[in-house]
């Protein structure tokens, strides 16, 4: 994989060192096109392009997500879809995901956006806000790229609330401008799905950390349950069965660095979310079954980390299996 011949040219023509360039086009493989549209804005920085190093790259992410939101929101709201911010690594940086805004929730509304804010309100209760966001659905746009994925989000409605938050500090593993996501792994073939993750995108603001979003957090502070809806509510329509990961399955599947570690609270938090989700969705779960097992360990949709876990302590132990009501499935 490498840069489109012109902008490696330009590259080597400007003395861009090794080291540099090699950052810069594993940015190029996570983000496209989108990099070598704002590189030009942060080499003007530097007395000259040698100058730049591969720390001083990560000045390029928020350039990016600026362009990307500015080009793409109005689009949202128009509910045309868009490409993702992040691309498909098997891809080469050459081709994109997809983004499909399904409109914006509320509990008035058709379609899948009525649907996960009525449950979400079911859900939350009365006291409680609904995220009132736009909700999408991106294929193959997850960070780190890869194709199976479906991930779900709730962007915010207003653009610089949406910058705002696509700025602001955390994980941000999926659309710009949504607080939080959950994704799954599809493998229509087999008519399998996994969700595997429910994050924020966006840290909870606490003192000085993030305190620019604090009014649109609050606003959409159950994020999670609206994202967990949608991605159960949408894979239930999709002809396949429903898996989720486990609590305890949460460290072989995300932890890669130590200093940040998958934490006993954090496991249990998501076992919380996924009990208050699936009993207000009036599903049930179940261990999964030696044939379901098998048909599991036929796929390449379980991270390496995951499929040593099942292997070593039982696919039981990994996943829950996902039984969805037919209503909801309708």
């Amino acid at each position: 994989m490498a840069f489109p011949p012109r902008f490696e040219g330009i590259l080597d023509r400007f003395g861009v060192a090794s080291d540099t360039k090699a950052a810069l086009l594993d940015m190029y493989l996570q983000l496209g096109s989108g990099v070598l549209a704002v590189f030009p804005e942060l080499a003007d920085r530097f007395e000259s392009p040698c100058d730049i190093r591969p720390e001083h790259l990560a000045e390029i992410r928020p350039l990016a997500i600026r362009a990307y939101l500015e080009e793409c929101h109005a689009t949202w709201v128009a509910r045309h879809p868009t490409p993702s911010f992040y691309k498909p690594r098997a891809l080469g940086g050459r081709a994109s995901g997809l983004v499909t805004p399904l409109g914006a929730l509320a509990e008035d509304a058709e379609g899948l956006p009525g649907d996960v804010a009525r449950a979400t309100r079911r859900i939350v209760g009365a006291d409680q806000p609904v995220p009132k966001g736009l909700l999408l659905v991106s294929r193959g746009a997850h960070y780190g790229g890869r194709e199976s994925t479906v991930s779900f989000d709730i962007a915010c409605e207003k653009l610089e609330d949406a910058l705002a938050v696509g700025l602001a500090a955390g994980r941000q593993h999926t659309v710009p401008g949504s607080i939080g996501e959950s994704s799954a792994s599809l493998d229509e073939e087999r008519r399998l799905a996994l969700l595997w993750e429910t994050q924020p995108n966006a840290y909870k603001p606490s003192d000085d950390r993030n305190r620019e979003i604090s009014k649109v957090f609050r606003r959409n502070r159950n994020w999670h349950v609206a994202t967990s809806c949608a991605a159960l509510l949408w894979l239930s329509r999709q002809d396949v069965d429903i898996f989720v990961l486990r609590g305890r399955a949460l460290k072989a599947t995300h932890e890669v660095n130590p200093l940040e570690p998958v934490t006993e609270a954090i496991e249990q938090m998501h076992d919380r979310t996924v009990a208050r989700v699936i009993e207000g969705l009036g599903a049930t779960l179940r261990p999964p079954s030696d044939e379901e097992t098998a048909r599991w360990l036929d796929t390449d949709l379980l991270l390496t980390g995951l499929r040593r876990f099942a292997e070593a302590d039982g696919m039981g132990a990994a996943l829950w299996r996902v039984e969805m009501p037919a209503v909801a499935a309708s």
